[in-house]
């Protein structure tokens, strides 16, 4: 993280916080006041794209044209990497919100 900007650190700050905020929450509320999976699986979803989103703070700070149009490299993981976790974060949300659509 030495090679990033004051304002590239803060996105990966508080994207991480956030991450590990909404974790927290979903997971204590879990335990605690008995919410159903589809509450934790919908929490734990956004925490992992949050995250992956941390990964590539860079993409914060360009013009939205081209952040559709170039690829841009995750300045701290591999782009597989970055790619896995945001997906896999948007899967488990929409698991867990067709899930609770459903019930």
């Amino acid at each position: 993280m030495g090679n990033l900007l004051l304002k590239e650190k803060l996105v990966v700050v508080f994207c991480w916080g956030a991450s590990f905020l909404f974790l927290g929450t979903g997971w204590y509320s879990f335990f605690n006041s008995q919410t159903n999976l589809s509450n934790l699986a919908i929490s734990t979803g956004v925490a992992i794209t949050l995250f992956g989103a941390g990964l590539i703070p860079k993409i914060f700070f360009i013009p939205f044209k081209s952040a559709l149009t170039d690829i841009q490299s995750p300045i701290l993981v591999k782009a597989e990497t970055q790619q896995y976790l945001t997906l896999s974060g948007i899967v488990i949300s929409s698991i867990g919100l067709g899930v609770q659509l459903l019930t």
